[in-house]
């Protein structure tokens, strides 16, 4: 009928209320979760280069935060240190020590032991004056070339050098007492008491500014080391700077001539030795060999050959000549001949019959010039080296034919240091043939020379 309102069923009423409430519950708890896009956001602090790419690729479990109790909000980390890290603060810029610049010829020149005496050769000559080596490290030699150790006393200033020749700076305990050096090495003032008595002396390493011992005695601080009143120009010390003002270069000798230096009755353990100083100096000299000797010591006759140097012939087992039959000089020349002819494809080209002894059959079969010399160093009598060196300089002049042995320790370590010497003095040291030549003279066979 029309107009007429429908009865209404309340138990189905009671039952859509109750239904709508249930629904709204459950609606209200599925929005209350986490959502899972949000959980799996990578930090920004993720670094790639600790992930594996793979991983990055598919949203892996490398770029994510697994700490978190679920329906925690989670917190993005900063992108940089937390404000309580504290930050490193740059180092700051150490300051350079000064540079000690090495003087020019320190990189040039070639430390030299001879016997007890340290020199420095550059160039054939030995170094005098100050020196600062490639190790930083200042050195002084005298006139002579020889290193000095100990008190040095040098345009009115006085130094010390421990005993290995070091300059030394700063205070310095010797004996005891404290000496106070500058930076140039110069001493300031009076010595003073030390704190205590050890009985050992303290050098002060210049270098790297270290202590290092040494027994007591190795040095006197009473005595004065040799020196030269002609090097005290080179002798000071530049107080700007690095303290170095390098000497002056050594000038250019005049010449003065020729001199032969003539060695008897090797090869032997020394030869090498020597040659080396020969080679260093470029310098010249003729050898006479005794036959014997060479099948010892074989290699020295082919350096002699390759430096220039002449090979002369000294008997077989160092016979006097004179006293032989025509068959045994014959025997004792041939010999040798043979040994060196096998080494450096030629006999010998001269002769010294041994002390020097000949006649005319000894000249006859010889058949070469007979050598004799000027200067007899003596140096197979006193075996020193300071006194061969004396007898050299003292008699050393042109056209002279010095007569020496390598035979002896004492007579090469003499050889090191006259031959930079003469050279400095303006010698050229040459065989004797050369020497000969240069005077205009032409050696004839079976004569004897002693000087040109």
């Amino acid at each position: 009928m029309s107009g007429h309102k429908p009865h209404t069923n309340k138990g189905l009423a009671v039952a859509a209320v109750l239904m709508c409430l249930g629904c709204g519950i459950a609606f209200t708890q599925s929005s209350a979760a986490p959502s899972p896009i949000e959980d799996t956001k990578a930090p920004d602090m993720f670094v790639a280069g600790n992930a594996d790419d793979s991983a990055l690729q598919s949203g892996g479990g490398t770029a994510l935060d697994t700490d978190h109790t679920e329906g925690e909000q989670q917190t993005e980390e900063p992108s940089s240190a937390p404000a309580d890290t504290p930050t490193p603060e740059p180092s700051p810029t150490e300051q350079p020590e000064a540079v000690i610049t090495a003087s020019p010829e320190a990189s040039e020149g070639t430390w030299t032991p001879v016997g007890s005496s340290w020199y420095f050769m550059v160039n054939g000559a030995g170094y005098t004056g100050w020196l600062t080596d490639t190790d930083s490290r200042r050195y002084y030699f005298d006139a002579n070339g020889v290193m000095q150790t100990g008190w040095l006393e040098l345009d009115d200033s006085r130094y010390y050098l421990n005993a290995d020749g070091v300059l030394q700076t700063g205070d310095v305990t010797i004996d005891g007492q404290v000496y106070h050096f500058d930076a140039n090495g110069v001493q300031q003032g009076d010595p003073t008491d030390g704190s205590s008595d050890t009985g050992l002396v303290f050098y002060m390493n210049t270098a790297s500014g270290e202590q290092a011992s040494s027994a007591e005695g190795t040095a006197d601080p009473t005595a004065s080391a040799a020196g030269d009143s002609s090097s005290a120009a080179e002798a000071s010390v530049s107080s700007e700077g690095d303290g170095e003002q390098p000497p002056e270069p050594t000038p250019t000798p005049e010449p003065k001539g020729m001199i032969a230096l003539t060695f008897d009755d090797g090869p032997s353990d020394f030869t090498d030795r020597l040659l080396d100083c020969l080679e260093a100096n470029n310098a010249k000299a003729t050898f006479f060999l005794v036959g014997q000797e060479i099948e010892y010591f074989q290699e020295p006759l082919s350096r002699m050959e390759e430096l220039g140097c002449e090979i002369g012939n000294h008997s077989f087992d160092h016979a006097d000549l004179a006293t032989l039959s025509a068959e045994d000089v014959t025997s004792q020349l041939s010999r040798t001949d043979e040994e060196i002819q096998n080494l450096v494809g030629h006999s010998a080209t001269v002769v010294r019959p041994p002390y020097g002894s000949f006649n005319d059959t000894v000249a006859g079969i010889a058949a070469r010039p007979l050598i004799m010399w000027s200067v007899d160093t003596l140096d197979w009598e006193t075996q020193n080296a300071d006194s061969t060196v004396q007898n050299v300089m003292d008699n050393a002049q042109d056209g002279a034919i010095i007569l020496m042995h390598d035979i002896f320790k004492e007579s090469v370590d003499a050889a090191e240091v006259f031959i930079p010497q003469l050279i400095q003095e303006g010698y050229q040291l040459v065989t004797v043939s050369e020497l000969a030549a240069a005077k205009g003279i032409t050696l004839e066979a079976g004569t004897s020379y002693g000087a040109f």
